[in-house]
């Protein structure tokens, strides 16, 4: 207890070590169960914390405001070290905590009825169109083999993934799709070894055996692909295609054993291929290029050529490691996001257009709490009829 107590004196005086804050945190939430009695000098002590990191978060949201102009900044490296008890895993989650003990000073405006009146964040959610025209629920299938399927048995794993199992048996080859919804994401894992997540509002279509010289699916949507070395009879590897559907465009991904991620929403302003590792060859009928680790090839709305650049897999593959991540985003970008992710609609008021914002909100938090965390930034507000969010400045 000692060693509490000298640690929250040293953070209640700015002077903490990383080891000391740690310690503060874990002590802070120990007792952040409702439902436990809290001692009244240990929770003078908690007061004392909450109102330390709400004077220091306020005076960092006052600097990144004054410095951006209209670009905010909801949470920041800058604005976890101004913090101090903000470490780890505590970071982007904390925020929220914070603003929902704290109760910013406009809350989001709700006006729901009885069946509307939480709006949850997504799961692992998505349909399975068989060959015969069937479809199977995933997430409320159980485990084990769900159909066969051409030459390939298909199976919901205990960790509710799919996975396909070719057999000797190739002579007849049929096609599966999986749809996720909105508020629905996917793995699985093709007949091949290649494992596929699915984000929200995606599809899937791919044959349940793969034969030939070349692999081939095709996506709509978002995708991230680790994809697996595969060789013929011969001994040849065989190339893996993603054929790309994004409204007009059209493209082709071609690898061989790499790891990607391609978004191609129809709302969206571009057709985006990132590389993890590995090599890709992107081409779309007019213009092809290789893109190498650590890149992003973009394909403008009417654009002919693709665009190159640097690709930030943080933020890029936010969606699959439970997080949103935004930095210098458009609030219209940030919202698209966010109503895959809920299943909600949007509205926009007037004098919205640039606002710009960055930071890290768990996807596993009610909306509710993410709008908070959003507005308490004091730029915009949100006003929330049923499942429709009107966006005001």
């Amino acid at each position: 207890m000692q060693d509490l107590q000298q640690a929250i004196d040293n953070y209640l005086a700015g002077k903490a070590s990383e080891e000391e804050q740690q310690l503060v945190n874990n002590w802070y939430y120990a007792f952040d169960d409702e439902n436990i009695e809290i001692p009244a000098e240990e929770q003078a002590l908690r007061e004392k914390i909450r109102d330390r990191i709400h004077s220091r978060l306020q005076q960092t949201l006052r600097g990144e405001m004054a410095v951006k102009g209209r670009t905010v900044t909801f949470y920041t490296k800058r604005i976890a070290a101004g913090i101090g008890l903000l470490i780890g895993l505590a970071g982007a989650a904390w925020l929220l905590h914070f603003f929902r003990k704290a109760t910013p000073a406009k809350q989001v405006t709700m006006i729901a009825n009885s069946h509307t009146d939480h709006i949850i964040p997504g799961g692992s959610r998505a349909v399975l169109l068989l060959a015969n025209g069937d479809s199977i629920l995933l997430d409320n299938a159980g485990n084990g083999v769900l159909s066969q399927q051409g030459g390939a048995k298909v199976i919901k794993l205990n960790n509710g993934a799919l996975a396909y199992k070719a057999s000797n048996d190739v002579a007849t080859i049929a096609y599966n799709t999986i749809r996720t919804p909105r508020g629905g994401q996917y793995q699985v894992t093709l007949p091949d070894g290649t494992e596929v997540w699915l984000n929200a509002a995606s599809a899937l279509r791919f044959p349940t055996v793969f034969a030939g010289n070349s692999r081939e699916v095709t996506l709509n949507g978002e995708g991230y692909f680790e994809v697996k070395p595969f060789f013929d009879h011969q001994g040849k590897k065989v190339p893996f295609i993603v054929k790309v559907m994004s409204g007009k465009e059209t493209m082709n991904v071609k690898v061989l054993g790499t790891r990607f991620n391609i978004m191609a929403y129809e709302d969206e302003n571009a057709v985006n291929t990132s590389l993890l590792e590995g090599s890709v060859a992107a081409s779309n009928g007019r213009d092809s290029v290789m893109i190498r680790p650590g890149q992003r090839a973009s394909l403008l709305r009417g654009q002919p050529v693709f665009k190159m650049g640097p690709a930030d897999f943080k933020e890029i593959l936010a969606w699959k490691n439970g997080e949103f991540r935004f930095r210098e985003a458009g609030i219209k970008d940030i919202m698209r996001q966010l109503c895959r992710w809920y299943d909600v609609d949007v509205a926009y008021s007037e004098g919205i257009d640039q606002v710009k914002l960055s930071g890290i909100i768990p996807k596993t938090e009610d909306i509710a709490v993410l709008l908070d965390a959003l507005q308490a930034t004091g730029k915009i507000h949100f006003e929330v009829v049923n499942r429709k969010i009107i966006v005001h400045p």
